[in-house]
Parts: structure tokens; C-alpha cells; sequence
């Protein structure tokens, strides 16, 4: 027959492993929800770098192509200058996402660290949109009546301004939409993520 002092150890050790696991379980299930809101974020942060690819690649025949032709080859370089910033904190903020780990550091500090990087691409994107849409807008714009239509922009003001305010009206549309998708909702589910772990 045991001991009690032997039976006492026992339990000891079925209770500290139970508490183990349950804290194991609790972390992935947290994990799982955290990289699931980061992983919506992510697309965001490949299509755009896969875009702007795409714009610099454009912007860069142009160039090329229309060498000799001043105004389109300014327009083009400011095209190519006007993005090289975003792209620049993209991929940093990216890298640095892709980077935090949960190993020697709490949940809690994982998450936060998630959402802080998160929450600083999202301020500075808004910010810089608001200047980088309306020039971005004006370059396409100009380049697409300047290489396409006869006569250019300035013999179609008209159609220039119309298609220039459409262009705008769609591109902060397409905005709104991404931006709720992408980083409102996910910066929403981490704060309830942390709020639930701070009543835990």
C-alpha cells in the first residue's frame, strides 16, 4: 500500500501536467485566432507588393519606350518616386511581422507586439494615401490620355477631369473597402484577443 506522502506526489505531478497542458492548448487556440486576423493582412501585403511590382515594371517600359517623349518620361520617373517610400515600409513592416515569435516572450506580448506593427502600417498607409492616391491618380491619368488619346489631355480637359474624379471616386472606394477588410477588422479581433487575455 502507498503512502500518503507518495500519493500526495503523484497527484502533484497529474496536476502540473494537467495545468501545463491546459496553458499549451490555451496558447495555440490564441495563437490560432491571432494568426488567422494576421494572415487577412498578409494577402494585403502580398497583392500590394505584387501590384506595385506591376507599376514599377509598367512605369518602367514607359521610360523606355517614350525616352524622348519629356513630359511622359517625368510623369513615368514621378510615378516610379512617388511609390518607392510605400514600398519601402511595406516590406519593413512586413519583415517585421513575419519576424515576431512567441519564443521569450509571453501571449501577451506577442500579440501586442502583432497589433503595434499592424496598427503603424495602418496609420502610416492612410496617411500616405492620401497623398500618394491623388498623384498616382493625375500620373495614370495623364500618361493613359497623353499615349492613347489623339490630341492628349490638354484637348480633352473635359474627359481628362471626368476620368481623373471617376479614377479617384474608385480608387477611394476600393480603399474603404480594403482597408476594413484587411486591417480595421483584424486590429478590431486583436484588441478582443487581448482584452479577453487581460480578464483571463
Amino acid at each position: 500500500m502507498e503512502t500518503l506522502d507518495k500519493l500526495k506526489g503523484q497527484w502533484e505531478t497529474i496536476s502540473l501536467s494537467r495545468a501545463a497542458y491546459d496553458e499549451t492548448s490555451l496558447n495555440a487556440i490564441i495563437k490560432s485566432r491571432v494568426n488567422k486576423q494576421l494572415k487577412t493582412s498578409m494577402q494585403y501585403f502580398w497583392a500590394s507588393f505584387a501590384l506595385q511590382i506591376l507599376v514599377y515594371a509598367m512605369l518602367s517600359h514607359v521610360i523606355v519606350k517614350y525616352f524622348h517623349h519629356s513630359a511622359v518620361l517625368f510623369s513615368a520617373i514621378g510615378g516610379i518616386v512617388l511609390y518607392i517610400p510605400f514600398t519601402i515600409v511595406l516590406m519593413r513592416k512586413f519583415k517585421r511581422m513575419a519576424s515576431v515569435s512567441l519564443k521569450g516572450s509571453s501571449l501577451h506580448d506577442y500579440v501586442s507586439q502583432q497589433k503595434n506593427v499592424l496598427e503603424s502600417f495602418f496609420t502610416f498607409k492612410k496617411r500616405y494615401e492620401l497623398v500618394l492616391i491623388p498623384l498616382s491618380a493625375a500620373i495614370g491619368v495623364f500618361l493613359t490620355f497623353a499615349l492613347y488619346v489623339p490630341g492628349g489631355v490638354f484637348q480633352h480637359l473635359t474627359g481628362t477631369a471626368i476620368t481623373y474624379v471617376l479614377t479617384l471616386l474608385s480608387c477611394y472606394w476600393a480603399i474603404h473597402s480594403e482597408n476594413k477588410k484587411n486591417f480595421i477588422q483584424p486590429l478590431q479581433q486583436l484588441d478582443m484577443i487581448l482584452a479577453e487575455y487581460r480578464l483571463a
